[in-house]
Parts: structure tokens; C-alpha cells; sequence
């Protein structure tokens, strides 16, 4: 049985030609094009107001993507905006991590990807970096100027840990973030770092499967299959 994954989704307002103003809902297609190449079926979830559509949402799907976007507006961690922050949209915030609660209230797989690893640790209760000049040590350049594709700097991988298990002590990924996890949510552990001393990656041993990354693997699958055994391994949990 091919697993019906669901995908977070994020609002845009058009910003020229005859239809200015108006708000779309998108996703990127990366994300469409992996869970299809590793075996799922791929389920747009538009962000919707009412908890019963949500809980719907949960209830019907075998697995959740949370895909990347914009800055979560930093009053819902309880932080004051830093001059560096960017846009935010309070209202979609409130509902992904709405959507993030009712996920964690069963032991269905989730696999939550950048501003999605965020997000994951905000509704636990973490907070974030609104930006990499708040980091109180020496970073590298995190938001890469090159394809999407192309690997840009290493992480140190947890052994004992979901991507660990599957890449060994060490990987090298692509980046695109200006933002990152700061404390952390309740029941996540830290299971990959950049040399920088930078969180890639959290996860929870509280759940089957529940890991959040800050690379875009999804991106790097067209360049190469590198990234396969991730989502091979997060659809064969949703079975």
C-alpha cells in the first residue's frame, strides 16, 4: 500500500499582473517530486481555521511532510522581533502549529524540513535564533548562494539516531536558512550539528518517527539520490 503523506503548505499574495493581491496557496514541488520517487502519495494540506478540518487532516494521512518557508513570528516563542527578521504571517504560524500538535498527539511519522524543524520545536515549546547574527558564537555562511542541489557545508551525525542509522557519522548537505533552533522543545534531543556548533537536526525518542531537519533534502534529490534513504525510510514508517 502506497502511504498518503500530507504536506504542509504556505500563503503567498500575487505582487504583480492582473490578479495583484490575490492569495494562493503553494508548496514547492521538490517536496511532491520526493514523496512520489520514494513511494508515497503526496496530499497538499492547505492551512484551514477549523480544528475538526485538521483533525481530519490527521486522521486520513499516514505521514506528515512540514515544508519550509518564512520566519515564525517570534511572539509565539516569547521573544521580542529582532531587527533581522523577516516577514512573518502570525496566522498561518497559529495554524501550522496547530496542525503540528494534533500530528503529536498520535504516533504518526513526521518528517519536518527547515522553517518545518522550526516549527516542530516551537510547538514543543523551544525557541529560535530570529537570526544568525543573534548566535552568540563565530557561524559560517548558512544560506548558500548556489543551486539548490549542491552540497555546501558537513554535519556530525548522532549514532544512535534515524539519520545516523542511515548516513553514518557524517554528511554533507545543502543550506538555506537564516534562522535556527535555539533551546530546545520538550522530548527533542539534538541528533546532527554543524562544525559551527549550528542544530541540524532534532529528533524525538518519544515517537516511532518524529525528526526535524534544517537542510533541504528534498532540494538535493535533484542532483542525486543521495537523500533517498531518508524519505525511503520515513515511508516505510508511514506504512
Amino acid at each position: 500500500m502506497q502511504p498518503l503523506i500530507g504536506i504542509s503548505t504556505n500563503f503567498r499574495t500575487v505582487d504583480g499582473g492582473k490578479f495583484i493581491g490575490m492569495e494562493q496557496v503553494y508548496v514547492n514541488k521538490d517536496y511532491i517530486e520526493a514523496v512520489e520517487k520514494s513511494g508515497g502519495i503526496p496530499l497538499l494540506l492547505p492551512p484551514v481555521s477549523g480544528l475538526e478540518a485538521i483533525q481530519e487532516y490527521v486522521r486520513l494521512c499516514h505521514g506528515f511532510i512540514l515544508s519550509g518557508g518564512g520566519d515564525i513570528n517570534p511572539l509565539l516563542y516569547g521573544c521580542t522581533p529582532h531587527p533581522k527578521l523577516e516577514a512573518v504571517n502570525t496566522g498561518l504560524d497559529q495554524l501550522q502549529l496547530l496542525l503540528v500538535s494534533e500530528i503529536l498527539k498520535t504516533d504518526k511519522p513526521l518528517l519536518a524540513i527547515c522553517r518545518g524543524a522550526q516549527l516542530l520545536n516551537v510547538a514543543l515549546g523551544g525557541t529560535l535564533y530570529q537570526d544568525m547574527s543573534e548566535v552568540p558564537f563565530p557561524v559560517m555562511l548558512h544560506s548558500q548562494i548556489a543551486p539548490r542541489g549542491d552540497r555546501f557545508h558537513a554535519v556530525a551525525l548522532t549514532e544512535d539516531s534515524i539519520p545516523g542509522s542511515l548516513f553514518g557519522h557524517q554528511l554533507w548537505v545543502n543550506s538555506f536558512h537564516h534562522q535556527s533552533i535555539k533551546e530546545l522543545g520538550k522530548g527533542l534531543r539534538v541528533v546532527a550539528v554543524a562544525s559551527d556548533g549550528i542544530v541540524e537536526a532534532v529528533q524525538s525518542d518519544e515517537k516511532s518517527f518524529v525528526l526535524g531537519i534544517q537542510w533541504h533534502p528534498e532540494m538535493m534529490l535533484v542532483a542525486s539520490d543521495e537523500m533517498l534513504p531518508l524519505f525511503c525510510k520515513f515511508i516505510d514508517s508511514c506504512k
